[in-house]
């Protein structure tokens, strides 16, 4: 039996010959809008592969919207502009102003790493195919027995004769497989079955955390991240899992109804 989020998907996704039978799209759509706006736009984004900008740019506001009104996170503190500039600001002075504030930012990269996961060097598996490396030789190019290359036509000429009979003409081309040089590189296959441990997420699967690519992503310096953002992260992504937990929490219930 499939999850209600993919069933969800499914019911929005275009039906074709392939698609996954479901018992009725629209009880199970049906189900899902009494869930909250935030997890609606999260199945759609996520279960329902609907990744499209106005989806993402409206998760995103409903994300920023529900931190703000948390209480944690105010709009005069977090809106881009630094001490100095909110100190030039109130001497009267002009600021140039960031267009999206950091909490908007803060959001966008939220939902990022929520909805994609998965650890991009093994696809999620958190394993990978244990292949030693092989060494590669020169060997003679099979395909036109290392002449550079083959024939392509070839017809008799009849009012030709030579000692040995009528003269054959013949065309040639160069080899596309090696080239025109007659050899080519080539490693043994490999035999040695196995796997081994993916070393980006540790066996996981999970896409791991780049610290880095957070700060880039947040418009602050490596060290200000780590000292105010780093547990935030933690945090919402726990609350974002809550949210999707309360959408098949709200499906389920109303489906038994």
């Amino acid at each position: 039996m499939i999850d209600l989020k993919e069933r969800a998907g499914i019911a929005m996704s275009v039906r074709g010959q392939f698609t996954e039978p479901i018992a009725d799209p629209k009880v199970t759509l049906g189900a899902l809008a009494f869930a909250n706006d935030l997890g609606r736009m999260l199945v759609r984004i996520k279960a329902a592969q609907q990744a499209k900008p106005e989806t993402i740019r409206r998760a995103t506001l409903l994300l920023a919207q529900m931190m703000r009104t948390s209480g944690r996170f105010k709009r005069g503190k977090f809106s881009g502009l630094k001490r100095d500039e909110r100190r030039e600001q109130r001497a009267g002075g002009v600021v140039e102003r960031v267009q999206v504030d950091v909490i908007e930012r803060f959001a966008l990269r939220l939902i990022d790493e929520w909805v994609n996961d998965q650890c991009m060097t093994c696809d999620g598996r958190g394993v990978f195919r244990r292949v030693p490396d092989q060494p590669v030789a020169t060997v003679r190019c099979l395909v036109c027995a290392g002449r550079g290359k083959i024939c392509v036509a070839e017809e008799r000429i009849p009012f030709f004769h030579g000692r040995n009979g009528p003269l054959v003409f013949r065309e040639h081309e160069g080899c596309s497989v090696c080239g025109g040089m007659g050899r080519v590189m080539m490693a043994p296959a490999a035999s040695v079955k196995g796997r081994h441990i993916c070393s980006d997420c540790g066996g996981t699967g999970k896409r791991p955390i780049d610290d880095a690519a957070r700060a880039q992503a947040l418009g602050v310096t490596l060290k200000e991240y780590r000292r105010n953002w780093s547990w935030r992260f933690h945090d919402m992504l726990g609350l974002l899992d809550a949210v999707d937990g309360s959408v098949s929490d709200t499906m389920r219930r109303q489906l038994r109804e």
